[in-house]
């Protein structure tokens, strides 16, 4: 007869897997004004139904002034906690609660917030772990590498259908509940920000508007909106505007990023197509035109202006 014996060592890992498991685990996520009012429904019906189906708590915060966004909080066993992720994207998505995904499914992005500190176990190293995670859903996953405005969390995009959420969710959860007894190390939560608001001072030649930054967020060059789109490369969704920026010379680079990783990011977070204008004549400024939805405008300006900040924030060397 032939025995099966395991080491100590794989015994233990089994064990935490298993307790971390079964313990409960709060995940929370950005989403959007709109999004927060579909989740909810209409006197709560969906929060309610998506309570109800998938055994976990599920809140959404109180909306914040100026702010786009609002936290969305799930509660309970990891496997709930997925189950309910999965349908909030169903709800976002007005897919069919009990339908299973297919490959002609919609797709749609769940945005984890993450700790800093915790960010590392679900990257892995080299990023083997994430591209587990990926391989095992099916869906795209990407961790910001930016903590959030005053805060010491970061985001890991789930991109995917209904279905690949739910097993990325449940994947990203499992790391997570592996440290979440680990003492915190200055963990500042992310708190939804007022948007960039703007004022129309005097209009300017070619029949834009010159807009200025409100005290408080950086301010970089001149701002236009709205205006001409320039040539895009995609035929944006009914309802698109253009805005204008124009940046300094010397941030392009940490706009753009290494490999075209930072505005590629902003693109997808923002769901805003952005195009970088060639250096033209003697001028020390690039102009940026952002082509998309007015909420998809004002999340691609955010993630700009908390990029450039961050850098200009970086000591000089």
């Amino acid at each position: 007869m032939e025995v099966n014996v395991r080491s100590p060592a794989a015994a233990e890992k089994e064990k935490v897997e298993t307790e971390s498991t079964l313990a409960t685990i709060s995940l929370r996520a950005l989403v959007t004004t709109k999004e927060a009012g579909v989740i909810i429904g209409k006197g709560g019906k969906n929060v309610s139904e998506i309570r109800d189906r998938s055994g976990a708590k599920v809140t959404i915060s109180e909306m914040v002034q100026g702010a786009y966004e609002r936290i969305l909080t799930v509660t309970g066993p990891l496997d709930t906690v997925a189950k309910a992720f999965a349908l909030v994207a169903r709800k976002i998505l007005d897919e069919n609660l009990d339908t299973p995904s297919t490959p002609n499914s919609k797709s749609t992005t769940i945005r984890l917030l993450v700790p800093h500190s915790r960010m590392g176990p679900v990257i892995g190293k080299g990023g083997c772990k994430i591209k587990e995670i990926q391989e095992k859903s099916g869906a795209r996953c990407l961790a910001s590498e930016e903590m959030l405005p005053q805060s010491t969390e970061r985001t890991i995009s789930i991109s995917g259908v209904p279905d690949s959420i739910h097993i990325a969710v449940f994947h990203v959860g499992e790391e997570l509940a592996k440290h979440q007894n680990d003492r915190p190390s200055g963990i500042t939560p992310y708190r939804p920000q007022p948007r960039l608001l703007y004022h129309q001072a005097a209009p300017v030649a070619g029949n834009h508007f010159y807009v200025g930054l409100p005290p408080g967020p950086p301010h970089y060059g001149r701002e236009f909106m709205p205006g001409p789109p320039g040539p895009i490369n995609h035929q944006p969704p009914p309802g698109s505007q253009a805005q204008q920026i124009f940046i300094p010379n010397d941030m392009v680079g940490c706009i753009i990023g290494k490999g075209g990783s930072k505005i590629n990011e902003i693109r997808h977070l923002s769901g805003s197509h952005i195009k970088i204008a060639e250096p033209h004549g003697n001028t020390n400024e690039r102009l940026v035109t952002i082509t998309g939805t007015p909420e998809s405008n004002q999340m691609a300006l955010y993630l700009l202006y908390s990029r450039l900040e961050s850098e200009r924030r970086k000591p000089s060397v």
